[in-house]
């Protein structure tokens, strides 16, 4: 197992100690180029950011919203593959400790070969994966390439999820488990669900690995509100929102996404 295998574990070790939650980030990989994805890893670092989710883009959407699935194509237009994808994070490795995972389909992975895309992003400083649209059941060959390589395999919870299914959930969970706040495909929204903390009563009841709430949550008052009940808060969309906005208005977008993250992990202090 490689050394650095453990860098999702010694983070929420970290942030028990720091009686805080951690701030997850997702990053569509390759947006809005991949010149300015590389620029960006290491400034979302400073501002704040625990662990990244790397997005790695793929046509069809996995719940997906319309923000995520714009970046995802204008990523895949300019080239953007698994491949460079890991080139990215292999870079970004001679600097920093940061845990990142990769989020995505499925089908990337299976088709590069589970076993090859375990070894590959291990070497490249790859501390986990999320795979949104597969399945518990159909988990095991994916959950075993990673875990040879000591690398966390990360499972979704929804809030229609019931008890049984929340149990059978927690029981392959590994580094932290992934529960989503509100009903539908991602997005900022205008406020959090108002009924997140006994859904995340009932899954701390199912299984003892980290949750991390995410899907809505745009403002630092959204984060704010969900600290008391999450061992982290992820927040995607509105990131990529912002990064695109600035692009748009004509502003440097790795500026933009420093500021509005700084506004997130105050929040969390």
């Amino acid at each position: 197992m490689p050394a650095v295998a453990n860098r999702i574990d010694r983070l929420f070790e970290s942030c028990r100690e720091q009686k805080r939650p951690a701030l997850i980030l997702y990053l569509t990989s390759g947006f809005p180029d991949e010149q300015t994805t590389r620029r960006l890893l290491p400034v979302l670092e400073e501002a704040g950011c625990d662990l990244l989710e790397l997005g790695v883009p793929f046509s069809d959407p996995i719940a997906d919203g319309p923000t995520i699935q714009k970046a995802s194509t204008e990523a895949l237009e300019r080239g953007m593959t698994l491949a460079r994808t890991l080139s990215i994070v292999r870079d970004f490795r001679t600097s920093s400790q940061m845990p990142i995972i990769l989020f995505g389909a499925y089908n990337p992975f299976l088709r590069r070969g589970l076993e090859e895309t375990a070894r590959d992003a291990a070497e490249a400083g790859v501390d986990g994966m999320l795979a949104a649209d597969l399945p518990i059941e159909e988990s095991e060959p994916l959950r075993t390439a990673l875990a040879a390589h000591g690398l966390h395999l990360v499972p979704l919870a929804a809030p229609t999820s019931p008890d049984e299914r929340l149990r059978a959930i927690g029981a392959v969970a590994s580094g932290f488990l992934y529960c989503i706040a509100l009903k539908g495909i991602t997005g900022a929204r205008g406020a959090v669900a108002d009924d997140v903390a006994p859904y995340l009563q009932r899954v701390r009841k199912a299984t003892r690995v980290p949750l991390a709430l995410g899907f809505g949550i745009s403002t630092p008052e959204h984060v704010a509100a969900m600290k008391p009940h999450a061992d982290a808060i992820v927040v995607g969309s509105a990131l990529i929102a912002t990064i695109r906005d600035a692009r748009d208005a004509g502003r440097d977008p790795v500026e933009a996404a420093r500021d509005y993250v700084r506004s997130l992990a105050a929040a969390l202090r």
